[in-house]
């Protein structure tokens, strides 16, 4: 039996035509949005600091008859994004919509362990950078009849971690970031929304857990936190972001959405 996407014609797809800036795109949340996105009939405009992951995922994807163009920059660098974000825009014809995923993780310690270096990098890539990216993407997404613009922040944006003050803090920053853009760009008719997700299987968490102590530390404090078990998966992830950017969301502005399996509830 043949299976319902492949019976939907392509204009009939959520985000048929859409062109979608996606950060982070390599891997993780960020490689589940972009997959997402080309079987709902979006072209992709995927940017990520690491070159070779891009290129390879990008090969990948274009074999399976997606149509994805791509950009290597850090999002914490404004003279890299400017012209990154310009490129993939003018490959793309434009954009209506911008997911911004790409963000660093670890454990820094407390604030008197945290080093301003780790602090200032941690800022740069996960606050500093939705705000590079989106500022430069503004002048395609004007041009559009409506867009749509994704942060992912955490759950660690809503409520406190151990051992991570500057991860938590540019998480919380892109929630009031997001808030600020909803107030600021409703009148362009782009809407603004967030995702928090909770402890997703993605290489950013595990790379979180080479530091064995720290970390389990904070699994000891926050076990069964999560209400569905186990661990959330990118793909769900995904799902979120693309009902955000799709239109049945069309009245949906200022969001934060929690994708964190229950984490925040209790």
């Amino acid at each position: 039996m043949r299976k319902v996407a492949e019976l939907l014609e392509p204009a009939a797809r959520p985000l048929s035509g859409a062109r979608v800036l996606v950060t982070g795109a390599a891997s993780g949340i960020g490689l589940a949005v972009t997959r997402r996105c080309l079987s709902e009939g979006a072209s992709v405009g995927a940017l990520d600091l690491n070159g070779d992951a891009l290129e390879s995922v990008a090969a990948g994807l274009r074999a399976g008859g997606g149509q994805i163009v791509t950009a290597v920059a850090d999002v914490g660098e404004p003279g890299q994004v400017a012209p990154a974000v310009r490129l993939l825009g003018e490959e793309l014809g434009g954009l209506s919509a911008v997911v911004n995923v790409a963000g660093l993780g670890g454990y820094t310690g407390d604030i008197s362990e945290t080093s301003l270096d780790a602090w200032q990098r941690t800022l740069a890539v996960n606050l500093t950078g939705v705000f590079l990216v989106t500022r430069e993407a503004l002048a395609f997404l004007r041009e559009s009849d409506g867009a749509g613009i994704v942060n992912v922040s955490s759950q660690y944006g809503l409520v406190g971690g151990a051992g991570s003050p500057a991860y938590v803090a540019s998480k919380a920053g892109v929630i009031g970031l997001t808030r600020a853009m909803a107030v600021d760009h409703a009148k362009e008719n782009i809407r603004v929304n967030c995702v928090c997700p909770g402890p997703t299987d993605t290489p950013m968490l595990r790379s979180g857990r080479e530091d064995s102590e720290r970390n389990a530390r904070e699994v000891r404090r926050t076990q069964y936190r999560r209400l569905l078990g186990g661990l959330g998966t990118p793909e769900g992830v995904a799902g979120a972001v693309l009902f955000l950017l799709g239109p049945d969301a069309a009245e949906i502005t200022g969001a934060v959405l929690s994708t964190d399996g229950g984490w925040t509830a209790g």
